[in-house]
This record gives C-alpha cells, structure tokens and sequence, in this order.
C-alpha cells in the first residue's frame, strides 16, 4: 500500500484516538503521540525510497543498451569488394608475372643445355660463356621476383586496407539501421538474434552492385 501525507494525517489522529482512550489517565500521552508519529513518517519515506527504486528499474529498462556482435575476418573474406580487389591485382601484375615465368624457363632450358655441353666436353669457351650467361640471369631474375614480391604485398596491403574500411563502414551502417548501440567483434559464443554478419554481407553485395550499375551507366 502506498502512504500518502493524507494517509499518515488520518493514521496519526487514529492513533492519537486510540492512545487517548486508553491512557487518559496516562500523563505521557504526549510521548506515545510522538512515537506514533515517528513510526508514520518512516513507513512514508521508506515507500518514497521504494517508488524510486522502481522507477529508475522502468526507467534503465526503457534504455538498455542494445548489443550485436559481427565476425570481421569472415566478412573480409566473402565480401564482393574483396573480390573485385583480388581480381584487379592479378590484372595489374599478371604481365610481371609472365615476364618471369618466361625467363625461369629460359633459365632452366640453359641449365640444361650446359648439362650437354660440359657432357660432351668439346667446347670449353661455349661452356664458360654458357655459365656466365645463367648466372646473369639468376641474379637479374632474383632482383626482378624481388621487386616484384615487394611492389605485390605494397598493393596487396593497400587493397586490403580499402576493403577493410568497407566493411566497418558497412558494420555501421547496419548498426545504424537496427539501431544497436554496441557492435563487438571479439566474442566467444553467440546467438543468430544478435549476429549482423549476414545483414553486413547483404549490405555490401547491394552497394557493389548499385556502384556497378551507376558506372556502367556514367559510361
């Protein structure tokens, strides 16, 4: 039962009453009044404390915090972006690659041709000029697949960092649109309701494909 002040007014005089009736005669009527009063106002400013537990409980309910949870490296490597950028790689160094396939070949066409002549032990020069030459070339191609290796992970990481800007703009977009407060992307265990994976990927194939289309009508 909630006390109000017109509550306690009417248990004071009540008790009041009955303290009268039966103490009359009792020169400390006065002190039990008191008593009878004190013991009122601590039900009332209890059942205060109490409502105002409850309404901080409704109010934290109405703002809880809403949480969903999303596996990055999965969406790094199925999203239609990472794709595009893989295939833009292999255009771009598919030439250098051929360069050197080409010359590993002549390299080992000459090993093999040295095999014969130093077999054959006929020719001593031809021999020596035939191993100058495969030298030369190990060492050019060595330099070359180097560089090429190199100028590779430089593009690669690059790549790499566009589409992973991709997805977290994506993640938050999401986020956005299911208006979650907190997205984690370190979890253990968690329930299908709260992953937004699926919703991301979804979210990244419809911008590929509406950039393709714009492009395709800009040209």
């Amino acid at each position: 039962m909630l006390l109000t002040p017109c509550t306690i007014s009417y248990m004071i005089r009540n008790t009041q009453s009955k303290l009268l009736v039966r103490n009359s005669d009792n020169k400390g009527n006065k002190h039990s009044v008191f008593i009878a009063f004190v013991v009122c106002a601590r039900l009332f400013f209890t059942n205060l404390f109490l409502m105002g537990l409850l309404s901080i409980n409704i109010a934290y309910a109405e703002e809880a915090i809403s949480v969903g949870v999303v596996n990055v490296t999965f969406l790094m490597e199925n999203a239609p972006q990472a794709e595009v950028a893989s295939s833009q790689l292999k255009e771009k160094f598919l030439p250098q690659e051929q360069v050197l396939s080409k010359e590993l070949e002549t390299i080992n066409n000459l090993e093999l041709e040295l095999k014969k002549i130093s077999a054959s032990k006929s020719n001593n020069d031809l021999l020596r000029q035939k191993e100058r030459e495969l030298r030369s070339r190990k060492r050019t191609r060595s330099r070359s697949l180097q560089d090429f290796r190199e100028e590779l992970r430089f593009a690669r990481d690059a790549a790499l960092d566009v589409v992973q800007k991709e997805v977290f703009s994506a993640i938050d977009e999401v986020r956005k649109a299911e208006k979650i407060d907190i997205i984690l992307q370190d979890y253990i265990a968690a329930s299908k309701r709260v992953d937004i994976t699926p919703l991301v990927l979804d979210f990244l194939n419809k911008k590929l494909k509406k950039e393709t289309t714009e492009k395709g009508t800009s040209q």
